[in-house]
């Protein structure tokens, strides 16, 4: 799991688990004899510097899917050959990179064995996918990552692939923005560019405070959230076109956020914000068709969504961008320590 990956899309960590149960049942008695099926779940960001795949299987048999969750036999391959290779847009190969089996820290314990916690890596000096590589061998960014996996015994490569996309362009607010103003005659926004249309986007505000105890100690605090609602314009210019989104914000809505991120604790006498960080991620489409699917997953059982071919899961790639340390207004702080929907936390109308 990318370190970035947590922290931006951290629900995503819940579609990597989900996948490994595809083709799992308690019912087996009586079952059928199948082959089984490779599952990936790859999410890059080609700013790491670890680049991380997970390849399991389903599995089937008789008795419980419970006991064959604690089995590595049941979950993983042995001697698969995974690779990462680059593709420009003429489908000339740039690079090909062979991934090591790597065994991470343990599961928690769960469903699935927490130890071998197997996948497959490599490290951004093996794999250059970031753009100022593709600067310094003076090609476009404009190429497409292939995930592609060889499974002793199968004759069918399983394969998906992903384009490769630069962070959007933030044109509002500008890099010497500091505060954030809500009341302001214009109000905070957050507008950006970027060359692609098929593209999905995401905000993250990280808000960073410190708590004051009631026993005297203070504790440094994050929470985070995403919001959605993202507005999108087209321009056109001569050669092409200009893609502009927008997110506006609107007080009630961060304040009620705020609200819902943060818990009653009687043990905390009083709350100090720090700073906020907006962070936007932009992906393709497979993220948003994955969650849509899951979405109406109660309403059609098994259905699941997958680019992968000849085995089921996610590839696909992300990157990030955004203005961080930014702090309140003094309006925003009184608002934060005395508003109708935040006055319970005590929070002080200082930073």
């Amino acid at each position: 799991m990318s370190k970035h990956l947590h922290s931006i899309v951290h629900y995503f960590v819940g579609m990597g688990l989900g996948l490994l149960t595809l083709s799992c049942t308690t019912d087996f008695d009586p079952y059928i004899e199948t082959e089984p099926i490779p599952v990936v779940y790859g999410v890059i960001n080609p700013q790491d510097s670890l680049y991380q795949v997970r390849l399991t299987k389903s599995y089937v048999g008789p008795g419980s899917a419970y006991d064959y969750a604690q089995l590595a036999d049941s979950l993983y391959f042995e001697e698969a050959n995974v690779y990462l290779e680059t593709f420009l847009h003429d489908q000339s190969l740039v690079q090909s990179i062979k991934l090591e089996p790597v065994e991470i820290a343990p599961r928690e314990p769960g469903i699935f064995l927490t130890v071998p916690n197997r996948i497959y890596q490599t490290d951004e000096t093996q794999l250059l996918i970031r753009p100022e590589h593709f600067q310094e061998m003076g090609r476009p960014y404009n190429a497409k990552l292939y995930l592609r996996a060889q499974i002793p015994g199968s004759p069918d490569t399983v394969l998906a692939s992903t384009w490769l996309r630069e962070p959007p362009r933030i044109i509002n607010p500008r890099s010497t923005f500091q505060k954030v103003y809500f009341y302001g005659e214009v109000p905070f926004q957050m507008e950006w560019v970027h060359s692609s249309k098929d593209n999905y986007y995401e905000i993250q505000v990280v808000m960073r405070y410190r708590e004051v105890l009631y026993d005297g100690t203070e504790r440094e605090a994050q929470v985070d959230w995403v919001l959605s609602g993202i507005h999108y314009n087209e321009q056109t210019i001569p050669g092409g076109s200009n893609h502009f989104y927008a997110y506006y914000f609107r007080p009630e809505n961060f304040y009620s956020q705020v609200r819902a991120a943060i818990k009653i604790n009687p043990e905390v006498k009083g709350r100090v914000i720090r700073n906020l960080d907006f962070v936007i991620m932009t992906s393709d489409k497979t993220i948003q068709n994955y969650v849509r699917m899951g979405e109406i997953a109660d309403d059609y059982r098994g259905a699941t969504y997958s680019n992968v071919a000849n085995g089921q899961g996610i590839f696909t790639s992300f990157n990030t961008t955004g203005v961080y340390n930014l702090r309140l207004g003094y309006r925003e702080l009184d608002s934060l320590a005395y508003g109708q929907y935040t006055k319970h936390l005590n929070f002080k109308n200082w930073d």
